[in-house]
């Protein structure tokens, strides 16, 4: 009910927000924004949660783009106006953007192509995906240096869009991921909590998947045992634990003491519901009648995790909620206490590119790369191979989400 509340009385903050901007207040404008963010998401996660909801954040952004070394674009659709704010630790700047009636059909059209298993580089829907990168980057391009860090704050159907595959249509046009490291919050707040938290000191995983089939709707999967003897690798016997097989099931890693865990990984198939998020779940080994992991009950077992990463289908969720974007189980994992998660915006194909794409993820973070450097450099990888992987629809699903 909470998460269903603030999509009803969006408008209002619309309104104010635009009646702000009018009046020369973006900074005000910019605040009232951020109040509308991840608040259900950042009271799961505050032992403070009447002060985090009801207060006026004390973020100031453009200190966060210096501890973060890099720009934040913070997105607001509207349906008669819409904003991008792009800050740098020297300024903030504040540009007006098409209404949401004149980006949503883009996304969608540019999003449903790349699902398609399009090659959009080489043919007609290239020009969709310039068309969003000059609505949505190219306004604020003077303050994105080439190959710098960039931290997106979506809205709306923003949510559902890798930006990572946005085509930048200079001299040779060529996806945005050329050019920049992206990771995607929730909020300014979320992010300066981020920012204040240690790294982990120990590295040391649990790794769950390759299940025994549950029903007929979720048949094996050929690539998950290969994915796993990958990571694995990664892990010497005494800082991993493995739930494989029948072992791997939705009480088994409830009781894992999860907590315990650096990284998280998931190797399975993943629904998302988007009449009932929380319902969103992991498939795992049956026991008994039961199989999922729900993202209600994943929000019960506390995380301090790195990194969970869920290399199943619909990790991020189908639905977004306004002020909390797509809630499912990239969302229960962050309110659960993971500092980043990994989920798939579409499905994810059961092909050797998705254990090629996460053995290089944890190959360049076991060189001690950050977690979007590594993510990057795997789907770059991809990109490059110059076989059929090359597509989007292969690298771009994964989605790299920065929590608390």
């Amino acid at each position: 009910m909470r998460l269903s509340f603030l999509s009803s009385g969006i408008v209002v903050y619309g309104e104010y927000i635009d009646f702000l901007v009018r009046h020369g207040r973006s900074a005000d404008a910019l605040r009232q924004a951020e109040l509308s963010r991840a608040r259900t998401l950042g009271e799961g996660l505050s032992s403070t949660a009447k002060a985090t909801s009801r207060t006026i954040p004390s973020v100031q952004p453009q200190q966060l783009a210096l501890r973060l070394h890099g720009t934040l674009l913070v997105y607001w659709l509207g349906e008669e106006h819409s904003y991008l704010w792009a800050i740098t630790p020297t300024k903030t700047i504040h540009l007006a953007l098409p209404p949401a009636s004149e980006i949503d059909p883009q996304v969608k059209a540019y999003r449903g192509a790349i699902v398609n298993s399009r090659d959009v580089l080489a043919t007609e829907e290239r020009l969709i995906g310039e068309k969003l990168y000059t609505m949505l980057i190219a306004p604020a391009q003077k303050l994105i240096p080439l190959n710098s860090r960039v931290i997106l704050l979506p809205d709306g159907s923003l949510y559902g869009l890798n930006f990572e595959t946005l085509i930048a249509p200079q001299s040779k046009p060529h996806y945005w991921i050329e050019d920049v490291t992206l990771t995607t919050a929730s909020s300014l707040t979320m992010l300066a909590a981020a920012a204040n938290r240690p790294p982990a000191k120990e590295k040391n995983l649990l790794l769950v998947g390759n299940t025994k089939e549950a029903n007929a709707a979720f048949p094996p999967l050929s690539q998950s045992a290969v994915e796993m003897k990958r990571i694995e690798r990664y892990f010497p016997e005494p800082r991993r634990a493995v739930l494989e097989g029948v072992r791997a099931t939705p009480s088994a890693y409830l009781s894992s003491n999860p907590e315990r865990f650096s990284y998280v990984h998931f190797v399975t198939h993943g629904t998302a519901s988007r009449t009932r998020p929380l319902e969103s779940a992991v498939i795992l080994s049956p026991e008994g009648d039961s199989y999922k992991l729900y993202a209600r009950d994943i929000v019960t077992r506390h995380l301090r995790a790195e990194l969970v990463t869920i290399s199943a289908c619909y990790g991020s969720g189908s639905r977004a909620y306004s002020g909390e974007g797509l809630v499912g189980l990239s969302w229960a994992f962050l309110r659960a206490g993971a500092h980043n998660v990994i989920g798939a915006l579409w499905e994810v194909a059961d092909a050797p590119a998705t254990p090629e794409l996460m053995d290089g993820l944890y190959k360049e973070l076991n060189q001690g790369r950050d977690t979007a450097t590594a993510l990057r450099s795997a789907k770059l990888t991809l990109l490059h191979s110059g076989n059929v992987f090359a597509k989007p629809f292969y690298w771009a699903p994964f989605q790299l989400y920065a929590g608390s």
